[in-house]
Order: C-alpha cells, then sequence, then structure tokens
C-alpha cells in the first residue's frame, strides 16, 4: 500500500501575502492620513484657496467730489477711463508674462516688477500699472488676453480739469499715494496705489473730496472670465465742494499774467471775508496731465523747466516789497504820531544822514503827506523812517500780517520776513542802526513778503483794520447740492488805527490812482485807492508790484500783484490789477483791454448738482 506524502508548504509564498496584506495596509493608512491632512488640516485652506480661484473681489474705486466756482460754475469733475492691472494671486508665469505686458504698455518690465514688489502685501488687490489706458492698448490686453493671465482692464474715473492750467496752484493735483505718506498719520487708512492730492485744495480736503469705494464681488472661470456677479456695494461719491474763487477774475488775472510773459502771481481776496477771488501764478502747468500718473517725459519736462511752473509764486515765494511797503511806514508814522495828514517834508533829490546818502529818482520839492505818499517820493518816507523807527515800523509790519503765514488752505506757504533789532543781532550779528530804518521805510534791506500777505494788509486797510484769514473752502455741499458745510475762518487780528490817521492814509492811497503813480489802472466808473513798487533786488531788474483795493469809498475787493523783474510797478503789475478789479466789479473794459477768456470745453458751464 502506497503511502501519500503530505504537501509541502511554500513558506515563501505566505510571506509575500504578509507582506501584501502589511504594504496594503500601509497604503491605506497613508491615504487615509492624507485625506485626514486634507479634509480635516488643511480643509479650510483648501477650500478657500478654491473660492479665490473662483471668486474675485474688486474694488471700484469712488469719484472724487466736483470742484465748483462761487457762482456755481464747475472747475473739475471725472471722467470714465481705462486702467490696466494686475492681479498678483492669478500672475503664474511672470517670466512669459510680464515681458508681453511691459511690451503693450510702453513700460520697462523692471517697473512692472518693482511695482508688483511693492503691492506684494495685498495679494488680492490689484496692481494698477497704467491709468487712463488708450483705446489702442486697451484693445491690445483683451487681443491677448489668453497670453497674459492675471491681467485685468478695469474701468476707473479719473480727474478731468475743465480749464485745463486755470486756478491749478490753488485746485492743485493728483497722484499716486508714496510709502512715505502711508507712513503718516494723516493718511492713515489710504492704501498703495490711492490717488491723493498732492498739492493745492485737492490735498488739503482729500478726505472730503474723496468718496468710499465700492466692492464687487464676481465668479470667474479657470482663465479669469467673469461668470457673473454675485454682490456689488456700490461706491459713494465724495462730496463736492463749492471754492471762494471767481472764474472770471480768475480768467482776468492769468490772462493779465500771460500777456506780461514774465513770472509773477495775482491775489484777489474779498476784504470783508478774506475768500479768495483769484490766486494766479505764472507760469502755470495743466493737472489733467497728473489725473492718471505723469508720464516720465511729461515730469522730465515740468520739473527741469528753469522758470519752475509747479511752484506757487503766490504763497511759496517771499520778495522783497520795495516801495508797496509805504504802506507800512505811513501807517506806522501815522500811529505813532511822526506824521500827520498836515506833516510837510522838503525833497532836494536826496537824503543824509551822517556820512550816507540815500538818492531819489528826483528832486520833488516840497511835498505834504497825501503826495508823498501820491508820488511815492523816497526822501519823504526816509525822513518818516527814521523819526519812526525800525521797532514801530516791524511791529506795524506784523500787524498789518507781513513776515508770517497768512495760514492760507493751502499745503504750503512761507512766511516772509520782517527784520528787528533782536533779529539782526541774532542773524547779523550787529545791533539796530537808523539807516536801517531808512532803507526799511522804502521795503528794502531784508524785508521779505508774499502776495497773499500784502492783499490780506490791502484788505485790513480797506475795511478798517480787520486781519481777515484768506481762505479758499466756500462750502461742502449734501447729495442734495445744498450746503451742508460753509468755512467762515475767524480773523487772525486786528490793526488799531486812529479815524483820523486811517482817513489819512486811504486818502494818500486814493491820491496815488488819481494822480500819482498808480494812474494806470484808474477804472471808468469806480475810484480805486492803492500802492505801486519798485523792489530792487540782487537778481536783476527790480520786482514789479500793484496793491489796491476798491471802491475807494465803500471797498470789497483787494488786489496784490508781482511781476519778478517787471522793473515798474506802474507800468507793469497795475495794467494787470486793472484787468482784475474790472472782472470782480463787472466792469466793462475796451475790447483791447479786456482779458481774453480761456477757451473751456463743453460741460464747463454746468451749474450746482
Amino acid at each position: 500500500m502506497a503511502v501519500r506524502r503530505p504537501p509541502e508548504v511554500d513558506e515563501d509564498a505566505g510571506l509575500r501575502l504578509v507582506a501584501l496584506g502589511v504594504v496594503t495596509v500601509l497604503l491605506f493608512v497613508v491615504l487615509l492620513g492624507r485625506l485626514w491632512q486634507l479634509q480635516i488640516i488643511h480643509g479650510q485652506e483648501y477650500l478657500q484657496q478654491s473660492e479665490e480661484n473662483r471668486l474675485r473681489d474688486l474694488r471700484i474705486p469712488a469719484p472724487r467730489g466736483v470742484l465748483y466756482d462761487r457762482r456755481g460754475r464747475a472747475l473739475v469733475s471725472n471722467r470714465a477711463a481705462f486702467t490696466i492691472s494686475v492681479l498678483s494671486m492669478e500672475l503664474r508665469d511672470p517670466d512669459r508674462v510680464l515681458p508681453r505686458l511691459a511690451q503693450i504698455l510702453g513700460m520697462s518690465e523692471a517697473e512692472i516688477r518693482e511695482r508688483l514688489r511693492q503691492g506684494r502685501s495685498r495679494p488680492f488687490e490689484p496692481v494698477r500699472l497704467r491709468r487712463d489706458a488708450p483705446p489702442a492698448v486697451v484693445a491690445m490686453v483683451e487681443e491677448n488676453r489668453l497670453d497674459l493671465p492675471g491681467v485685468i482692464v478695469e474701468v476707473e474715473p479719473v480727474r478731468h480739469y475743465l480749464g485745463g492750467g486755470l486756478a491749478a496752484h490753488a485746485i492743485g493735483y493728483l497722484g499716486e499715494i508714496s510709502q512715505a505718506e502711508l507712513a503718516q498719520p494723516a493718511w492713515r487708512g489710504y492704501r498703495m496705489g490711492d490717488l491723493i492730492g498732492k498739492a493745492g485744495v485737492e490735498r488739503v480736503y482729500d478726505r472730503i473730496l474723496r468718496g468710499r469705494d465700492g466692492r464687487l464681488r464676481v465668479e470667474v472661470d479657470s482663465r479669469g472670465r467673469a461668470l457673473r456677479v454675485l454682490r456689488r456695494e456700490p461706491w459713494i461719491p465724495g462730496r463736492s465742494m463749492v471754492l471762494t474763487i471767481d472764474r472770471d477774475v480768475q480768467e482776468a488775472a492769468e490772462a493779465g499774467l500771460a500777456q506780461e510773459g514774465k513770472p509773477g502771481a495775482v491775489v484777489a481776496l474779498d476784504v470783508a471775508t478774506g475768500e479768495v477771488l483769484a490766486l494766479a501764478s505764472f507760469p502755470a502747468f495743466d493737472p489733467n496731465l497728473f489725473a492718471a500718473g505723469i508720464s516720465a517725459r511729461d515730469w522730465q519736462r515740468i520739473s527741469r523747466d528753469p522758470a519752475h511752473p509747479l511752484l506757487n509764486r503766490a504763497v511759496d515765494t517771499a520778495y522783497e516789497p520795495g516801495s508797496v511797503f509805504k504802506v507800512v511806514t505811513a501807517a506806522a508814522a501815522l500811529a505813532r504820531g511822526t506824521a500827520t495828514r498836515a506833516t510837510r517834508i522838503r525833497c532836494p533829490g536826496a537824503f543824509r544822514l551822517g556820512g550816507w546818502v540815500w538818492r531819489d529818482l528826483r528832486a520833488h520839492g516840497t511835498v505834504d503827506f497825501t503826495t508823498g505818499v501820491a508820488l511815492s517820493c523816497n526822501v519823504f518816507f526816509y525822513t518818516l523812517g527814521h523819526r519812526t523807527g525800525g521797532e514801530a515800523m516791524s511791529q506795524m509790519a506784523r500787524a498789518l500780517g507781513l513776515g508770517e503765514r497768512t495760514e492760507i488752505d493751502l499745503p504750503s506757504e512761507t512766511a516772509g520776513l520782517i527784520p528787528d533789532d533782536a533779529w539782526k543781532r541774532r542773524h547779523v550779528g550787529e545791533p539796530w542802526f537808523p539807516g536801517d530804518s531808512v532803507n526799511m521805510s522804502i521795503g528794502q534791506g531784508w524785508v521779505n513778503v508774499t502776495a497773499v500777505q500784502v492783499a490780506r494788509m490791502m484788505a485790513a486797510i480797506a475795511n478798517g483794520g480787520t486781519l481777515v484769514r484768506p481762505h479758499l473752502a466756500r462750502e461742502v455741499l449734501g447729495s442734495d447740492g445744498t450746503a451742508v458745510q460753509r468755512f467762515r475762518p475767524a480773523p487772525a487780528g486786528r490793526v488799531e488805527m486812529a479815524p483820523e490817521a486811517l482817513a489819512t492814509l486811504r486818502d494818500s492811497l486814493r491820491a496815488v490812482v488819481e494822480r500819482g503813480t498808480g494812474r494806470r489802472v484808474r477804472l471808468p466808473s469806480v475810484s480805486a485807492a492803492g500802492k505801486t513798487g519798485s523792489a530792487e533786488n540782487p537778481r536783476g531788474k527790480p520786482h514789479a508790484w500793484f496793491a489796491v483795493y476798491a471802491p475807494a469809498d465803500r471797498p470789497t475787493v483787494a488786489v496784490a500783484v508781482v511781476i519778478e523783474h517787471g522793473f515798474r510797478g506802474g507800468l507793469a503789475a497795475a495794467p494787470i490789477a486793472r484787468r482784475v478789479l474790472a472782472a470782480a466789479l463787472r466792469i466793462p473794459l475796451p475790447d483791447e483791454e479786456a482779458a481774453p477768456a480761456p477757451r473751456l470745453p463743453a460741460g464747463a458751464r454746468g451749474g450746482r448738482p
């Protein structure tokens, strides 16, 4: 009988089965672990990324408030423009996209990369590369959309300065906020890429003029194309403002400066309130160049212009006043009693003090107070200055607002200088000598003033002594166009003068226009009172000044004009003041004198909203 042998056990196969089972279990453990990691640990993160890929939140810039002149005529509004931007989170192949984008936008790739670097802290915000892009550029971006993932085209409101350079130095212009500004508390809440006021009213009242941006949540496909709008949060426009500027007066001032053709400034004030009717500086610039980001070529052209068109000569430049300062000398002499209406002084053509001689243009003979002012007789004022003293003249000058900032609502302003004994000891190392008073009496020496200070000085004499505070903002408008805020700055001070002294000063200034050096400012039906000035300076011909108020008997407007190296105030500055007074008082001038109105685009004469 055969014995059957039991089958041999394949021990290797068993081991393989065990190993396979272990591997299988491990794979399941790994898969479960990965699933747990994806769903539990990082689930919320990946869900958010998925939503972000599908959804896009876009900021919709709000239009800024409209600026009107005091008669309700629009000076600045807004227009729609295209902006080319990049969404950093969707820019997955920058080495391929950016060279092509730079070619289309006419920018360097390095500049684009720098903009993206600056916006890295806000990856979900569009980095705006080219504002107010022309239609051809927009069309090229759209045509190359498949090759430009992450590049989007937005529609933004862009500032529109309707008069071009009209009142450019008063209104200002816009620009992108800088890193340095973002770090300042005054700009808290602003973000990189925001357009803010860089100068003028646009800067001072930026928070009023800017609105609240809207939001748009859009669902997009894998190529970034919008499928539908999921949520819309509308923007709220900035509040509109009424400025104190009268466009007719502003146009007259700028036309006069342009016709003269030399750098200079004009300031016209309401003598009772300090409202600025005109503030002009020549040469000027077109703020529209800055509205959507100025090009490098335009910036170089403006910044390298030797005439410095960005400089506001009405408030940021102090000049030697020359004979316009004689208003101060006369006021100080009358206030101190060193002169009266009956004062008579002989002018032989020169004034001697010790071994020094100060000469006049000619020998005027014996002149009384009114004639001395009317003819701007230097010897008459040398005598008054010597009698009155430098300290009294300095005190009167400061009382009339010279040598200090007027606190006009503009971002910058220079103070000028009214020297005295303490100042001279501190800066020159010498005491005040009588000869310094003689120099100062005709506005020479170290005296420096601005056009807006001189206009305010004339306003104070015109209104009886109130030192008004010049300002450009008049009203803030609500959504229905009614005023919700009015600007009425309190006076900065008061000049106390005896009624007889003030009357003598006013009569003398009136004589300047009627029979003196300021006859070229005379108007057909309105009397005026003013003072000419020709200020010697070490840089060339004298600066030409004219300061005036009108009507002489019931003043409403004061004007100061300065023309750099204009030589004679009665010849270069007085005709400009005449134009400005005529525009402010609505007095028609002959056609050959009338200020040609700048050509404004259609829609520039709109009323209040």
